[in-house]
């Protein structure tokens, strides 16, 4: 039992150490982007901005390692998680991180002398950290879309009036917004310069942008593209409407606070203390994790400890 309990702290401080660089790492690339776009610079050629994207890519060596993988299909909902979190991975290069998460982390607990059904167990959970890692980052990518879509609206509402095209005022918030909405929009406005229809531009930004108020947004111009009318005042009434969703939504937050404590707190304190009763005395606990019985009453308290939290979550879960 002790190396497991070695393996898991070998695991947490990886896992720890990877988050930290990645964050200070996204830091510095945002800073970065934030210099090279208000310092004045020389007009790049169409090669030069060809290398500048082929930069912001993966390593070579996972391009490479990825490469076979080419022809695997994976699943839709994947790619949509990619694109969600706006990562530069490529499908078969995503699957490729996550097979050498399967595999190292399979290898470190055949290094550790455990059971093969413990290698595939680690092997499995290796396999989809990356894909929780994914949906977690498109999960912090969404979170403040629909702040930012209430600055957004007044924005193309201010900029119409302004005399400018809606085109243009869509490539006026992708230079303007921070991430998520100003690079999809930008996104959105190199595809309509390539010619796709105005529908399907907007039902994949949906796609990469999953927000209710958003496709409320976007139902509502697509419907006045057809019957016309006064765009501006359109974008200044769906502002106002959305800014009262948010108001109602932070009343929520704060009303189901309490609720949202306690699920985390009811679901930690079991464990916390099993772990604590195993580290002071562990002759004490040593039933539990040796004895059939006590094996089923841990694995038959862990069962009802998930099914309670998930009752907690759909109770403190209103949507608006």
């Amino acid at each position: 039992m002790s190396s497991f309990l070695t393996v898991m702290l070998i695991f947490f401080l990886s896992t720890s150490a990877f988050y930290v660089g990645y964050v200070m790492y996204t830091k510095k690339r945002r800073i970065n982007r934030r210099m090279n776009h208000f310092m004045p610079k020389q007009q790049a050629s169409v090669k030069e901005e060809e290398e500048v994207e082929e930069e912001k890519t993966v390593k070579p060596w996972l391009r490479s390692f990825s490469q076979p993988f080419a022809e695997v299909k994976l699943s839709k909902k994947t790619v949509q998680t990619l694109q969600q979190a706006g990562s530069v991975m490529k499908p078969e290069e995503f699957f490729g991180v996550r097979l050498l998460f399967a595999i190292g982390l399979g290898v470190v607990f055949l290094l550790l002398g455990f059971s093969w059904y413990l290698f595939l167990f680690a092997a499995f959970m290796g396999f989809y950290v990356p894909l929780f890692y994914m949906k977690q980052k498109a999960k912090k990518r969404l979170k403040n879309l629909t702040y930012q879509l209430v600055e957004t609206l007044g924005t193309m509402s201010n900029s119409l009036r302004a005399g400018f095209s809606f085109v243009q005022t869509m490539q006026l918030v992708g230079k303007e917004m921070p991430d998520p909405i100003g690079p999809e929009f930008e996104r959105a406005v190199k595809e309509i310069g390539m010619g796709i229809p105005m529908e399907e531009v907007f039902r994949n930004l949906l796609i990469r942008l999953p927000n209710k108020e958003l496709e409320v947004v976007v139902q509502a111009l697509l419907a006045q593209r057809k019957s016309g009318g006064n765009l501006a005042k359109l974008l200044d009434t769906m502002e106002e409407t959305i800014r009262g969703r948010v108001r109602v939504l932070e009343e929520l937050k704060t009303l189901t606070a309490q609720g949202k404590l306690s699920s985390w707190i009811i679901t930690l304190l079991p464990v916390f203390l099993g772990f604590y009763m195993y580290v002071v005395n562990p002759k004490y606990f040593e039933p539990m994790l040796g004895h059939p019985l006590g094996i089923m009453m841990l694995t038959t308290g862990g069962i009802f400890i998930l099914i309670g939290w998930f009752f907690i979550q759909k109770i403190i879960k209103i949507e608006v």
